[in-house]
Formats: C-alpha cells, sequence, structure tokens
C-alpha cells in the first residue's frame, strides 16, 4: 500500500519543479501505478501473477478507501454551521473545529500566534498581548493522519553533504498527531479536527503571561476547566486564518514562599491563534554586529572547512526596500515596497492618541535621511473593515491596557529563519502616566514651577507619553537598549543651554536616560532643555546602519564586511557612536547604568541630592493640602526615595568593575579597560559623605502629611553600606587590569577608617552605632565566623536584604519601557548573554578578613574601656560578640 507521506513529498517535489500538471495527484498516482502494471504484464509466472493480483486487490481497497474519504467530506461538511475559506478552510461542526488543509501547503512553514482578547482578570495577561511568542510549524501526512510539527531554524550550512546529513537525520518535533477525517471532493485537500490543540491547556500557547503581567511576581496554580471551554469563532483570508478559543480556569496565587493568597478562583480568557503562511523565500538577511544595539536572531553554521564553522546572527528588522531603485539611488526620496502599519487601539484616553501617534510617526525623520519616505505609518483601528482584527498576528497594533501597572513595552515578532520583522506591538499600560508624572516631578520641579502639583500640565505629560512611545516603536524596528548612550555626555553640559539644545540628555532614546536631573533652579529659563532630545545622534546612527541599503553587496557577508567597517570607523571618530549592552545581576561597566545621567556619576549625583533637597523642602509648601487620603503625597515622597537610591547605586557602581568595550581586530580600543583608582577612591569618599548627610529625609516638612514611617535615614544608611562592600568584593575580581589598582585592600582600608575613626572626639550616633553593628556583622560573615547569623543566612549578602530594605522604606520598583525584561545580548562577549567569567572569581580569603577582625578586637577593647554611657555599652557588646566568634 503506497504510504500518505511519500504520496505528499511526491506532489511537494512535483510543485516545487514547477509541473503544468492540473489533475489530482491522486489521479496522477492511479495513472502511474497501471501504467507500470501494463508494462509488466507480459510472460508472468503464476507466483508473478498471484502477487500482481494481491497488489491489484490492494489498490483496489486503496481506491475503495480514498472514494469512501471522499465520500465521508460531504457527509461531514454539510454538518458545518460555519465556513470560512481562505489559505485555508475552517469549519466548526457539533461544537468542533475543523481544518481543511491543502495538501500543497504540506511541508511549508508556518507561524501560530497567540494573542489575548477577552479576560476576566486582565492581571494574568492584558488584552492585546502575546504571552508566548510564536509557534514555528510545519504540517506533514503520514498513516491517515497529519502531524503538526515544531520546526527548528538552528542549523545553517554551505554543504550539500551536511545539508544532506540533516535532512536525513533531523526530524521536527510532533506537537499534534491528528487523523485525517475526509479529503475534498478532488483530493487536494485534508480534513482534520483541531479542537484539542486549541481548546485546551497548551503550554505551547499559553494564556497567562508569566514575564510582564501584574501576577507575575507571583507563583500560578491552575487546572483547566475543559467543561467550561469551547470554540468561539473562525475567520480565514487568503495569506492567514484564525480561531477564537473561550479558556476556563480555576486559578490561584500565592507568593514564592508558597503563601496562598487566592485559591480555586474562576478565570475565563478568550484567546485568539493565527496560522499564517510563511513565504517560501525568505528575504535577503543582514548579518548582525555586536557592537551595535540590533535585536539578532542565532543560528548554527556548519561547514565542511574546520575553520568556517561558526554561528551566524541576522539583524531583526522590517524588509524595507525603495519602490523605485533607480529614483532612490538618484538621491531622491522614495516611498518602501512594504511600509511598516501600527493601528492605534481606539480604547485609548482621547487626549493621549495625538502624541501616541506622534511618537510613532517621528521615526520616519531617520529613515528619510536615508533616502525613504513614509515607512511608518498609523492608522486608527478600522470601524467598517470586517477583515480587520486586532489580534491577528499579521497586524501590528499599538494597544492600550486600563490596568494598574506602570510601564510600556515593545515586542515585535520575526520570521524565524531570517530574522526579517513581520509584526510588532506596543503595550501601553494606564498608569504609565502616573510614573511620568512622578519623572517629572522627582526630576524637574527643582527647574520647572509648571510641574509642582499633583496636576500636571496636560502638555507635559503628553510630551513625556511622546517619548516613552517612540522609545517603545524603537524596539519595534528592532533597537536594543544603549545604556552608555548618556555617559557620553559631561555633566557640566547638561546645565548648558546650547549643548541641551542640540542633544538633549543623552546620545539614544534608547538609554533609560529620563529628565535632566543636574539642571539646577533658575536654569530652565536660562534655556537649558530639560527633556531627551527627540533622537539622540546614535539613534540616527543605528537606523541608517540596520535600514541603509547596501547594493553594491550581493550577499549577507559581503555587505557584513561593509556594515563591519562602518562602525569601526564611526567609534573610531565619535564616541557618541559606541554601544553599551544593558546589564543584569550587577553593575560591570559604570557607563552602562540604568537611569543616570553624564560622565560622572559623582558630579551628577551631587547635582542631583541637592535638588531632592530642594524639592522635599519645598514640596509641601507647592503642593495643595486636598489629598483626601495622603496617597498622592505619599507616592511622591516614595519617589524621591527612588530616585536616591538610583544615585547610590550609580556612585556605587563606579567601584569595582571595568569599562567594557565591544570590539573587533581593526578596532583602536582595549576589549578591558581599568577605571582609575582615583575615580574609584572619589566615588568611595562620597559614599562615606552621603552616610553622614541623611538626615533631610527624616526632617522633610511634607511627612507631616503622611503616615509614621521611622527612620528613613537609617535605612538608607544601611543600604548605602551594603553596596559598598559588594563594590568592593567587585575590585578583587578586576584589580589585575590595573598598573596602579584600587585594591579590596585599600577600600577596606577606607571603609575601616570611615566606620571607626570617623567620629573620634564625637558622640556616636544611633546611625552610626547602626553601621558599626552592620560592619561586624558583614565581616564575620566573610570571615567564615559567623555561623549562619541571626537569620541564619550563610550569604554575604542575601539577594533579598536590597528589595527588603527598599519595602521598609515604602519604595516600590519603577518601571517603563520593559524595565524587569529585555532580551539583551551580553557585555563584552559579542552575541553572548555575559562574558565568559569562568575563572574571574573573587581572590578575597578569610585570612584577608581575620586581619581586619584582629586589628578591630583591639580598637573594641579600648574603645569600651575609655567610653561612657550608651557608648560604652554599644562598644562591650560588640566586642564580646567579637571575642566570641575569634
Amino acid at each position: 500500500m503506497v504510504k500518505k507521506w511519500f504520496i505528499a513529498l511526491l506532489f511537494v517535489a512535483i510543485s516545487v519543479a514547477g509541473s503544468a500538471q492540473t489533475a489530482s495527484y491522486y489521479d496522477t498516482m492511479k495513472q502511474f501505478t497501471k501504467s507500470a502494471n501494463k508494462k509488466k504484464s507480459e510472460k508472468k509466472t503464476d507466483a508473478d501473477k498471484k502477487e500482481e493480483g494481491e497488489k491489484d486487490k490492494d489498490n483496489e481497497e486503496e481506491e475503495k478507501e480514498e472514494d469512501n474519504k471522499v465520500e465521508a467530506y460531504s457527509n461531514l461538511i454539510k454538518k458545518a454551521k460555519v465556513t470560512r475559506r481562505g489559505v485555508m478552510d475552517l469549519h466548526i461542526i457539533e461544537g468542533q473545529v475543523y481544518l481543511e488543509l491543502p495538501l500543497e501547503l504540506l511541508g511549508r512553514e508556518m507561524l501560530i500566534g497567540s494573542t489575548v482578547t477577552r479576560t476576566s482578570d486582565n492581571g494574568h495577561s492584558i488584552v492585546g498581548s502575546k504571552p508566548k511568542d510564536p509557534l514555528h510549524v510545519t504540517f506533514t501526512l503520514e498513516n491517515d493522519r497529519v502531524q503538526m510539527r515544531r520546526m527548528s531554524s538552528l542549523y545553517l550550512t554551505d554543504d550539500q553533504d551536511v545539508a544532506e546529513a540533516l535532512k536525513t537525520g533531523m526530524s521536527p518535533a510532533i506537537l499534534s498527531n491528528m487523523k485525517v477525517k475526509a479529503y475534498n471532493p478532488d483530493s487536494t485537500k485534508v480534513v482534520i479536527d483541531v479542537t484539542d490543540f486549541f481548546v485546551s491547556d497548551n503550554d505551547l500557547m499559553t494564556p497567562f503571561d508569566t514575564g510582564g503581567g501584574l501576577y507575575s511576581s507571583l507563583r500560578l496554580n491552575k487546572s483547566f476547566r475543559r467543561d467550561l471551554s469551547y470554540v468561539k469563532g473562525i475567520k480565514a483570508f487568503e495569506d492567514n486564518v484564525s480561531i477564537s478559543s473561550v479558556l476556563s480556569y480555576n486559578s490561584g496565587l500565592s507568593t514564592r514562599k508558597g503563601i496562598t493568597l487566592t485559591k480555586d478562583v474562576p478565570f475565563t480568557i478568550e484567546m485568539t491563534r493565527s496560522i499564517i503562511v510563511l513565504p517560501e523565500k525568505t528575504y535577503r538577511p543582514r548579518l548582525a554586529d555586536y557592537r551595535i544595539g540590533v535585536f539578532f536572531s542565532g543560528r548554527e553554521f556548519i561547514s565542511s572547512d574546520p575553520n568556517n564553522g561558526n554561528r551566524k546572527f541576522f539583524v531583526n528588522r522590517w524588509d524595507i526596500q525603495p519602490k523605485d531603485s533607480v529614483a532612490y539611488l538618484r538621491g531622491e526620496k522614495v516611498e518602501p515596497v512594504k511600509p511598516i502599519v501600527f493601528y492605534i487601539d481606539n480604547t485609548f484616553p482621547e487626549w493621549w492618541k495625538p502624541y501616541v501617534k506622534e511618537g510613532i510617526t517621528q521615526w520616519n525623520e531617520l529613515f528619510e535621511e536615508i533616502g525613504f519616505k513614509n515607512v511608518v505609518q498609523v492608522r486608527d483601528f478600522p470601524t467598517d473593515d470586517p477583515t480587520f482584527d486586532p489580534d491577528n498576528l499579521k497586524y501590528s497594533c499599538v494597544r492600550y491596557a486600563p490596568i494598574s501597572i506602570q510601564n510600556a513595552m515593545g515586542p515585535s515578532w520575526m520570521d524565524p529563519r531570517s530574522g526579517e520583522i513581520i509584526a510588532a506591538s506596543v503595550y501601553v499600560y494606564h498608569d504609565v502616566i502616573k510614573l511620568l508624572g512622578s519623572w517629572l516631578f522627582t526630576q524637574t520641579s527643582q527647574a520647572d514651577p509648571s510641574v509642582r502639583s499633583y496636576d500636571i500640565p496636560r502638555e507635559k505629560l503628553g510630551d513625556a507619553l511622546r517619548y516613552v512611545i517612540s522609545h517603545e516603536v524603537g524596539h519595534c524596528l528592532g533597537l536594543m537598549h544603549n545604556m552608555s548612550a548618556s555617559s557620553t555626555i559631561p555633566v557640566d553640559s547638561l546645565r548648558s543651554p546650547s549643548y541641551t539644545s542640540k542633544y538633549g540628555t543623552t546620545t539614544s532614546i534608547m538609554d533609560y536616560a529620563r529628565f535632566n536631573y543636574v539642571a539646577q533652579p533658575g536654569d530652565m529659563e536660562r534655556g537649558v532643555k530639560l527633556t531627551p532630545p527627540r533622537f539622540g545622534v546614535y539613534d540616527k546612527f543605528a537606523i541608517e546602519w540596520t535600514y541603509k541599503p547596501i547594493f553594491e553587496a550581493k550577499t549577507p557577508e559581503e555587505e557584513a564586511i561593509i556594515t563591519s567597517k562602518i562602525i569601526t570607523d564611526a567609534v573610531a571618530q565619535n564616541p557618541m557612536f559606541r554601544y553599551g549592552k544593558q546589564q543584569f545581576g550587577g553593575t560591570v561597566d559604570p557607563r552602562a547604568q540604568s537611569e543616570d545621567l553624564g560622565d560622572n556619576a559623582v558630579q551628577a549625583t551631587k547635582y542631583g541630592i541637592k535638588n531632592l533637597k530642594y524639592i522635599l523642602g519645598n514640596m509641601h509648601l507647592w503642593l495643595a493640602d486636598n489629598d483626601e487620603d495622603y496617597r498622592k503625597v505619599t507616592n511622591l515622597y516614595n519617589s524621591i526615595l527612588r530616585q536616591y537610591t538610583l544615585y547610590i547605586s550609580h556612585v556605587a557602581g563606579n567601584i569595582g568593575g571595568c569599562y567594557m568595550n565591544e570590539v573587533k581586530s581593526d578596532d583602536k580600543m582595549p576589549k578591558y579597560a581599568p577605571i582609575s583608582r582615583a575615580h574609584q577612591r572619589e566615588a568611595m569618599r562620597y559614599l562615606f559623605e552621603m552616610c553622614d548627610d541623611l538626615a533631610w529625609l527624616d526632617e522633610a516638612p511634607i511627612r507631616k502629611r503622611m503616615s509614621i514611617t521611622g527612620s528613613v535615614s537609617n535605612s538608607f544608611r544601611n543600604m548605602i553600606f551594603f553596596q559598598m562592600i559588594n563594590s568592593l568584593i567587585m575590585t578583587s575580581k578586576y584589580e589585575y587590569l590595573g598598573d596602579d589598582p584600587f585594591t579590596f585592600e585599600e577600600g577596606m582600608g577606607l571603609l575601616y577608617d570611615y566606620v571607626w575613626n570617623s567620629k573620634s572626639g564625637r558622640n556616636l550616633t544611633e546611625g552610626h552605632m547602626s553601621l558599626q553593628e552592620q560592619y561586624l556583622n558583614v565581616m564575620l560573615q566573610l570571615g567564615g565566623l559567623n555561623k549562619g547569623g541571626a537569620g541564619g543566612s550563610k550569604a554575604l549578602v542575601d539577594n533579598s536584604t536590597y528589595d527588603t530594605l527598599l519595602k521598609n522604606i515604602g519604595v516600590e520598583p519603577a518601571m517603563a519601557s520593559s524595565f524587569q525584561f529585555e532580551l539583551e545580548n551580553r557585555p563584552v562577549s559579542g552575541f553572548e548573554w555575559l562574558p565568559d567569567n569562568r575563572f574571574l572569581t573573587s581572590s578575597i580569603t578569610p585570612a584577608h578578613i581575620y586581619g581586619y577582625l584582629v586589628k578591630l578586637k583591639k580598637h573594641l577593647a579600648q574603645k569600651k574601656f575609655f567610653s561612657s554611657g550608651n557608648a560604652k555599652i554599644h562598644y562591650k557588646l560588640l566586642y564580646d560578640t567579637l571575642d566570641k566568634a575569634l
């Protein structure tokens, strides 16, 4: 009996070869079989005739089987309540959804996107979001079943033998194996029931957003309710089909420590799943370069040449090609063949819409500089187009989420074979407007009287919203964060009217550099700009590098030679073109920090703290006393504390670590460079100053309008201390880079003198006593002499300590532009996540610490003898603790 998979492969091969046959492939196969049998009909033995008779019987049974399936089609389809015809046909029959798959699409690659259409609780996921990346699939036919298989685009090769080996030895994983229900009358389509795949708790298409939802920090417990789930609707178009499913669950939430918050709460969500057929031929990709901040897709490249095998990375970008190449080459501005169209959610607050649209279309300014016009287009959700569906993967939409999340995000989805972006979305959460208001107040109210209010003028908020949207659209265009962009601007230039008018606060809006917290009272009247630029010089460079056509190159490899030289030459001429990757899990390169400004963190922070003191000392006069429950003033006060927390981390980030540059062999800069000893000492001493200057946080008049919060200054003092300790540990990893390094021993010596000798001759404050207690506890842990401490933790600084301190002072983590998560490639590692630091370990041993503890014991013995009152008791307690540990 002829296998169905063989027939399918033969049919695909015939199609690829460009056969003009119009008969069904079943007719073709029957004719082929009859012809072959006729030629063999002469001079047969009895055995041959017997075998032939058995084969004829098999063929007759097969033909009868196919006829039965065609008859089954008629009986099945006549029951359909709803039918939609397109690139594939869909039917709803007795509550089940049937897919009528053209056999010519067997083996074609497709994407299945999953979008939230409606929900009973948008804390799990918001309307318009895609909690999972699209599935890359194909369909095959074997043994009367259709397999949906998950494709892998991992491997590339330039060797025919390797290609054949990959083809022979690798098979896509089966996601679903569906029985053939029928064939259409001309046997060109097969009918399968896909209900179980689309109406189920399918983790590959989960409706729960575990990365960016309101509940994403909690543990989800769920049980699927099949009895309350069903197919909602179907649609079909010439290039895709979609299936809407209503899925129901009993859900519960618990903390990471297992504390139950909710249990068995009914949850229902409607999901739209789009199946898009990818083009048979991909566009010509551009090879990525790790020295510029552009998203990428990686592939393993296997070559017969052992020196040629490597990974290849394709730029994630839209296919922007000129409609008229001749006119383009003449220097005329031309439209692209395929413009990028964003559809705007009609549920946005009306006054937001102009700013949202401008944040999108302003990118045309950069495309015009490389010869294109009308590349990025904006349209409202159509109300008179029945084919439009914002939940369909093919449409790029800007969605409004009425939920109390202070965030916005800009994900995009690619053809996994080439990196071509085929769709993108911007999610704008409602409370992003609150975040912008707190930023404007906290970072600019010292210089801008118009934002000294609970109700900031709409034109200010609107322009800030435009900035956020433009940042997210930058992600949709393929641009990553460039966290070092603001570090190329001299701090004093941030107070220059001419400089800030030209450059704003940063060289890239893809940086996390917000508003001008360096500007002082009176600077705005002098013409100093307080907001980020519309675009920075790096943004212009990144768009040109990513999208400008290179006609002289015939292959991606030829193009890569040109694009590589562009980066080498640009960075050599102007450091503003340098790219600094976002860092996770701590700061190594102080130039690539979040929420910072300028080339000197100490100097910028001095300006920033001066402004916070001014704001905190006057906000009780600025803010009307119409805050019934004092929530507004508390939120602004917490915003100031968050800003101060950032300043601590900015300064501490300059101790330990090193400068890291993404380089290639032709670049004239080192891959790693030390932070100067003087610069690190300056940062260390300024942290001491910050520790000594915290009373203003407790003494602010505005606190009289708030609930009791305890001593904010003590909490911040502890926070600064932990930051210093962590930074000093970092010095031991990187001090070998410099000839005159700032060492762990030098830093610990400075810290020892500050903690134990800086108060000589003066009365100890409670804050400084607490600092001395912290010092002793941490040193005992470093020396291996504290067996877990009071809480039983054996870690030097528990990962939760920092968050706990923030919560103690009422500080919540600020979010915007997907602060918490980004698909970034790592510092000084090419396309990897982090540098290869397998052998980069701290050289600190208990022996290093023991000497400080012995020294401290002698010091405490003297202090407890010569002190009196509370100080004497304090020193005696510390001495006894240390003596017992030693």
